[in-house]
Protein backbone atom coordinates (compact mmCIF):
# COMPACT_ATOMS: atom_id res chain seq x y z
CA UNK A 1 0.00 0.00 0.00
CA UNK A 2 1.54 3.37 -1.41
CA UNK A 3 1.16 6.39 1.09
CA UNK A 4 -0.03 9.65 -1.06
CA UNK A 5 -0.86 13.46 -1.19
CA UNK A 6 -2.64 14.81 -3.49
CA UNK A 7 -1.78 18.05 -4.24
CA UNK A 8 -4.67 19.68 -6.31
CA UNK A 9 -6.39 22.91 -8.03
CA UNK A 10 -9.75 21.19 -7.86
CA UNK A 11 -11.73 23.86 -8.76
CA UNK A 12 -9.61 24.44 -12.25
CA UNK A 13 -11.32 21.78 -13.90
CA UNK A 14 -13.01 18.83 -13.80
CA UNK A 15 -10.02 16.51 -14.28
CA UNK A 16 -9.15 17.03 -10.70
CA UNK A 17 -12.58 16.45 -9.42
CA UNK A 18 -12.68 12.63 -11.33
CA UNK A 19 -8.61 12.53 -10.27
CA UNK A 20 -9.71 12.72 -6.72
CA UNK A 21 -12.75 10.28 -7.16
CA UNK A 22 -10.06 8.06 -8.24
CA UNK A 23 -7.89 7.92 -5.76
CA UNK A 24 -10.98 7.94 -2.94
CA UNK A 25 -12.01 5.03 -5.41
CA UNK A 26 -8.61 2.91 -5.26
CA UNK A 27 -7.97 2.16 -1.80
CA UNK A 28 -6.77 -1.13 -2.37
CA UNK A 29 -3.67 0.35 -4.04
CA UNK A 30 -3.41 3.64 -2.59
CA UNK A 31 -3.12 5.03 0.75
CA UNK A 32 -4.56 8.92 1.14
CA UNK A 33 -3.15 10.82 3.80
CA UNK A 34 -4.12 14.01 2.39
CA UNK A 35 -5.59 16.41 0.05
CA UNK A 36 -3.48 19.79 -0.90
CA UNK A 37 -4.80 22.50 -2.20
CA UNK A 38 -2.82 24.15 -4.77
CA UNK A 39 -3.58 27.77 -5.73
CA UNK A 40 -4.38 28.58 -9.15
CA UNK A 41 -5.46 31.72 -11.24
CA UNK A 42 -8.03 31.76 -13.86
CA UNK A 43 -11.25 34.12 -15.14
CA UNK A 44 -12.59 35.66 -12.22
CA UNK A 45 -10.61 33.35 -9.50
CA UNK A 46 -7.03 34.59 -7.70
CA UNK A 47 -4.70 32.48 -5.77
CA UNK A 48 -7.01 32.92 -2.69
CA UNK A 49 -10.49 32.69 -3.87
CA UNK A 50 -8.88 29.77 -6.17
CA UNK A 51 -7.85 27.73 -3.17
CA UNK A 52 -10.94 28.75 -0.78
CA UNK A 53 -13.36 27.21 -4.03
CA UNK A 54 -11.11 24.04 -4.24
CA UNK A 55 -11.45 23.07 -0.51
CA UNK A 56 -15.25 23.59 -1.20
CA UNK A 57 -15.13 20.97 -4.06
CA UNK A 58 -13.10 18.62 -2.54
CA UNK A 59 -15.23 18.62 0.74
CA UNK A 60 -18.25 17.60 -2.46
CA UNK A 61 -16.23 14.73 -3.68
CA UNK A 62 -15.18 12.95 -0.40
CA UNK A 63 -19.36 13.42 0.51
CA UNK A 64 -20.31 12.11 -2.89
CA UNK A 65 -17.52 9.51 -2.90
CA UNK A 66 -19.11 8.34 0.73
CA UNK A 67 -15.76 9.61 2.77
CA UNK A 68 -16.30 11.16 5.95
CA UNK A 69 -12.72 12.15 7.15
CA UNK A 70 -12.80 15.34 5.16
CA UNK A 71 -10.37 16.35 7.63
CA UNK A 72 -7.73 15.57 5.85
CA UNK A 73 -8.30 18.42 3.68
CA UNK A 74 -5.79 21.11 3.54
CA UNK A 75 -5.54 24.75 2.62
CA UNK A 76 -2.36 25.53 0.30
CA UNK A 77 -0.35 28.28 -0.35
CA UNK A 78 -1.95 31.85 -1.90
CA UNK A 79 1.03 33.33 -3.20
CA UNK A 80 2.99 32.02 -5.39
CA UNK A 81 6.53 30.44 -4.80
CA UNK A 82 9.29 32.90 -4.90
CA UNK A 83 13.11 31.98 -3.53
CA UNK A 84 12.80 34.54 -0.57
CA UNK A 85 9.33 32.94 0.12
CA UNK A 86 8.75 32.52 3.83
CA UNK A 87 5.01 31.53 3.63
CA UNK A 88 3.69 28.91 5.27
CA UNK A 89 0.60 27.04 5.56
CA UNK A 90 -1.57 23.88 6.99
CA UNK A 91 -0.74 22.03 3.35
CA UNK A 92 2.71 22.59 3.97
CA UNK A 93 2.68 21.62 7.18
CA UNK A 94 1.07 18.66 6.73
CA UNK A 95 3.06 17.69 3.75
CA UNK A 96 6.27 17.93 6.01
CA UNK A 97 4.57 16.39 9.19
CA UNK A 98 3.47 13.20 6.79
CA UNK A 99 6.89 12.61 4.97
CA UNK A 100 8.78 12.44 8.29
CA UNK A 101 5.92 10.05 10.16
CA UNK A 102 6.26 8.02 7.18
CA UNK A 103 9.27 5.83 5.45
CA UNK A 104 7.94 6.98 1.85
CA UNK A 105 5.23 9.29 0.40
CA UNK A 106 4.55 9.69 -2.88
CA UNK A 107 3.16 13.43 -3.38
CA UNK A 108 0.87 13.62 -6.30
CA UNK A 109 0.95 17.17 -8.07
CA UNK A 110 -2.12 18.03 -10.40
CA UNK A 111 -1.63 21.75 -10.44
CA UNK A 112 0.82 24.22 -9.71
CA UNK A 113 4.17 22.57 -7.73
CA UNK A 114 4.06 25.41 -5.68
CA UNK A 115 2.95 23.63 -1.99
CA UNK A 116 5.94 20.96 -2.86
CA UNK A 117 8.37 23.80 -3.46
CA UNK A 118 7.84 25.69 0.13
CA UNK A 119 7.56 22.36 1.77
CA UNK A 120 11.14 21.25 0.59
CA UNK A 121 12.22 24.93 1.38
CA UNK A 122 10.77 25.20 4.53
CA UNK A 123 12.31 21.95 5.61
CA UNK A 124 15.08 20.16 3.27
CA UNK A 125 15.08 16.85 5.45
CA UNK A 126 12.03 15.88 3.42
CA UNK A 127 13.31 15.30 0.15
CA UNK A 128 14.95 11.47 0.36
CA UNK A 129 11.53 10.88 2.26
CA UNK A 130 9.33 11.67 -0.57
CA UNK A 131 8.75 11.17 -4.13
CA UNK A 132 6.86 13.40 -6.84
CA UNK A 133 4.47 12.80 -9.51
CA UNK A 134 3.96 16.05 -11.22
CA UNK A 135 1.38 16.31 -14.03
CA UNK A 136 3.16 18.98 -16.08
CA UNK A 137 5.66 21.02 -19.23
CA UNK A 138 5.32 19.89 -22.49
CA UNK A 139 8.06 17.23 -22.52
CA UNK A 140 11.61 18.54 -24.10
CA UNK A 141 11.21 19.87 -27.44
CA UNK A 142 8.76 23.21 -27.36
CA UNK A 143 8.19 25.64 -24.55
CA UNK A 144 6.65 24.11 -21.43
CA UNK A 145 3.41 27.35 -21.69
CA UNK A 146 1.02 24.55 -19.86
CA UNK A 147 -1.10 25.55 -17.36
CA UNK A 148 0.29 23.98 -14.25
CA UNK A 149 4.20 24.88 -15.36
CA UNK A 150 3.20 28.36 -16.29
CA UNK A 151 1.19 28.96 -12.92
CA UNK A 152 4.64 28.98 -10.85
CA UNK A 153 7.75 28.84 -12.87
CA UNK A 154 10.20 29.64 -9.66
CA UNK A 155 8.59 26.92 -8.33
CA UNK A 156 9.33 24.01 -10.88
CA UNK A 157 12.68 25.52 -10.90
CA UNK A 158 13.10 25.04 -7.04
CA UNK A 159 11.76 21.60 -7.07
CA UNK A 160 14.01 20.25 -9.80
CA UNK A 161 17.02 21.92 -8.26
CA UNK A 162 16.14 20.43 -5.33
CA UNK A 163 17.23 17.08 -6.03
CA UNK A 164 14.09 15.34 -5.25
CA UNK A 165 13.20 11.89 -7.13
CA UNK A 166 10.32 13.12 -9.41
CA UNK A 167 8.37 11.78 -12.65
CA UNK A 168 7.12 14.01 -15.02
CA UNK A 169 3.88 13.22 -16.97
CA UNK A 170 3.98 15.84 -19.65
CA UNK A 171 0.83 17.54 -20.48
CA UNK A 172 1.83 17.61 -24.32
CA UNK A 173 1.88 15.14 -26.02
CA UNK A 174 1.52 12.47 -23.46
CA UNK A 175 -1.71 13.59 -20.93
CA UNK A 176 -2.48 14.56 -24.14
CA UNK A 177 -3.89 11.00 -25.24
CA UNK A 178 -6.46 11.17 -22.50
CA UNK A 179 -9.39 12.87 -24.40
CA UNK A 180 -12.47 11.41 -24.45
CA UNK A 181 -15.41 12.63 -25.44
CA UNK A 182 -18.90 13.54 -23.75
CA UNK A 183 -20.63 10.34 -25.62
CA UNK A 184 -18.18 8.14 -24.37
CA UNK A 185 -18.30 9.17 -20.86
CA UNK A 186 -22.63 8.91 -21.37
CA UNK A 187 -22.11 5.29 -22.41
CA UNK A 188 -19.26 4.26 -19.72
CA UNK A 189 -21.13 5.76 -16.50
CA UNK A 190 -24.39 7.26 -16.68
CA UNK A 191 -27.01 6.43 -14.28
CA UNK A 192 -24.13 3.86 -12.60
CA UNK A 193 -24.49 6.53 -9.30
CA UNK A 194 -24.93 10.21 -8.09
CA UNK A 195 -20.94 11.12 -8.54
CA UNK A 196 -21.15 9.68 -12.00
CA UNK A 197 -24.00 11.43 -13.30
CA UNK A 198 -22.13 14.48 -11.83
CA UNK A 199 -19.10 13.73 -13.72
CA UNK A 200 -21.71 13.76 -17.14
CA UNK A 201 -23.71 16.64 -16.05
CA UNK A 202 -20.54 18.91 -15.77
CA UNK A 203 -18.54 18.02 -18.27
CA UNK A 204 -18.81 19.96 -21.01
CA UNK A 205 -18.64 22.82 -19.23
CA UNK A 206 -15.62 25.17 -18.65
CA UNK A 207 -16.24 28.43 -17.52
CA UNK A 208 -19.40 29.25 -19.31
CA UNK A 209 -18.48 27.62 -22.65
CA UNK A 210 -19.06 23.82 -23.74
CA UNK A 211 -16.78 20.91 -25.07
CA UNK A 212 -17.65 18.22 -26.63
CA UNK A 213 -13.94 16.49 -26.22
CA UNK A 214 -11.76 17.01 -23.59
CA UNK A 215 -8.50 15.81 -22.11
CA UNK A 216 -9.66 14.51 -18.57
CA UNK A 217 -5.60 15.19 -17.63
CA UNK A 218 -4.89 14.30 -14.22
CA UNK A 219 -6.10 10.73 -14.11
CA UNK A 220 -2.70 10.08 -15.63
CA UNK A 221 -1.01 10.71 -12.19
CA UNK A 222 -3.00 8.81 -10.44
CA UNK A 223 -3.14 5.71 -12.70
CA UNK A 224 1.10 5.55 -12.22
CA UNK A 225 0.88 4.89 -9.26
CA UNK A 226 -1.91 2.43 -9.47
CA UNK A 227 -0.16 0.69 -12.43
CA UNK A 228 3.36 1.70 -14.05
CA UNK A 229 3.00 -1.08 -16.55
CA UNK A 230 0.23 1.32 -18.29
CA UNK A 231 3.32 3.85 -18.41
CA UNK A 232 6.06 4.19 -20.25
CA UNK A 233 9.20 6.30 -18.88
CA UNK A 234 12.98 7.82 -19.84
CA UNK A 235 15.57 8.65 -17.34
CA UNK A 236 17.87 11.70 -18.00
CA UNK A 237 19.73 14.56 -16.46
CA UNK A 238 17.83 16.81 -15.39
CA UNK A 239 17.13 19.80 -17.67
CA UNK A 240 17.65 23.34 -17.05
CA UNK A 241 14.58 26.05 -17.43
CA UNK A 242 15.53 28.79 -19.76
CA UNK A 243 13.86 31.92 -20.24
CA UNK A 244 11.26 31.33 -22.73
CA UNK A 245 10.26 28.34 -20.40
CA UNK A 246 11.54 25.26 -22.31
CA UNK A 247 14.06 23.26 -21.18
CA UNK A 248 17.96 22.82 -21.61
CA UNK A 249 18.93 19.19 -21.72
CA UNK A 250 22.05 18.70 -19.88
CA UNK A 251 24.81 15.81 -19.09
CA UNK A 252 26.11 15.55 -15.74
CA UNK A 253 23.16 16.68 -13.23
CA UNK A 254 20.80 14.62 -11.52
CA UNK A 255 18.73 11.67 -12.73
CA UNK A 256 14.69 12.43 -13.33
CA UNK A 257 11.82 10.64 -15.24
CA UNK A 258 10.16 11.57 -17.44
CA UNK A 259 7.02 9.59 -18.69
CA UNK A 260 7.12 9.49 -22.63
CA UNK A 261 3.41 7.01 -23.62
CA UNK A 262 0.83 5.93 -21.84
CA UNK A 263 -2.13 3.45 -22.61
CA UNK A 264 -5.24 5.12 -22.42
CA UNK A 265 -7.31 2.05 -23.00
CA UNK A 266 -6.40 0.82 -19.40
CA UNK A 267 -6.53 3.65 -17.50
CA UNK A 268 -9.82 4.47 -18.23
CA UNK A 269 -10.85 0.87 -17.90
CA UNK A 270 -9.69 0.76 -14.27
CA UNK A 271 -10.86 4.19 -13.56
CA UNK A 272 -14.51 3.64 -14.94
CA UNK A 273 -14.55 -0.01 -13.30
CA UNK A 274 -13.98 2.02 -10.19
CA UNK A 275 -16.12 5.38 -10.07
CA UNK A 276 -18.75 3.17 -11.14
CA UNK A 277 -19.63 0.90 -8.36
Amino acid sequence: MKNIILDTDLYNEIDDQIALAYVLKSKDELNLKAVTIAPFTKGEYNTKTSIDKSYEVAKKIFKMCNEQNDKIIFKGATEYFTNDSTQTNAAVNEIIQIAKKNDKTYILSIGCITNIALAIKKDSSIINKIEVIWLGTNFLFMKNDDFNFRQDVEAVRYVLDSKVKITIIPVYPVSYGLMISKYELESRIRNSNKLCNYFCDIFTDDYGTEKIRRVIWDISAIAYMINKEWFETMEISCPRIKEDTSFKLTKFRHKIKFVQNLDSTKIYDDLFSKITK
